[in-house]
């Protein structure tokens, strides 16, 4: 069967393929079936934070179900995931972390582009619960050998905060992240993307504010 030109600049990419990503889901579809207070929507930098021994307890003490899947681009979220309803429960409070994966691995890929498949996303979701509360956030820094460059990153989340849909709230993360010259701080990451137990931290901290306590 002949690669679209999608798969095709994927593969070229060295990026994880849809299938890949739907055999990742399919390991974690226990996570997919709970129900619980806060649900996690997004890729690796969620899919990996239950593998720290602090997972369990953090925010607030709320039960989490982590929907996140490590390589996951937006529109393969949104395709894989969203458009096969493979989504069914949500909590009542939603975060979604996406977008940085698109920016090497979708052929399509802009600003404009990634905001039109949230906001599809968004309204997925708010169909399974209208009464929720929906936060995206913004994209964190990276060290300076990545393959994307930070301006991307910020050009992308000045697009993200100015176009945000009703009832999608937008939550700063650049700063809390980066260094004094605008990079991923030492401390907070691993391997120049993913985040050290500091930087989860930071993001527990972050999240925390718009947690409800009861």
């Amino acid at each position: 069967m002949q690669l679209s030109k999608r798969e095709q600049y994927i593969q070229e990419k060295g990026m994880l393929t849809d299938q890949q990503m739907y055999q990742r889901y399919l390991a974690k579809q226990e996570e997919f079936d709970k129900q619980a207070d806060i649900s996690l929507i997004g890729h690796s930098l969620f899919d990996m934070w239950s593998d720290l021994p602090t997972y369990s307890g953090l925010l607030k003490n709320k039960t989490m179900a982590n929907l996140g899947v490590s390589g996951i681009s937006t529109y393969q979220y949104l395709d894989i995931l969203v458009r096969k309803e493979r989504i069914k429960y949500l909590g009542k409070t939603v975060f979604i972390f996406l977008g940085v994966n698109d920016i090497v691995k979708e052929i399509d890929y802009s600003p404009k582009q990634l905001m039109n498949w949230l906001i599809e996303i968004f309204q997925y979701l708010q169909t399974i619960s209208p009464t929720s509360d929906y936060y995206l956030l913004g994209v964190t820094p990276l060290t300076e050998k990545q393959s994307i460059s930070n301006t991307q990153i910020r050009k992308l989340n000045n697009y993200l905060k100015e176009n945000c849909p009703i009832g999608l709230h937008f939550i700063e993360t650049y700063d809390a992240f980066a260094d004094e010259k605008q990079n991923l701080h030492t401390e907070l990451h691993t391997d120049g993307l993913h985040f050290s137990a500091k930087g989860y931290e930071v993001l527990s901290n972050l999240l925390e504010r718009f947690i409800p306590s009861e």
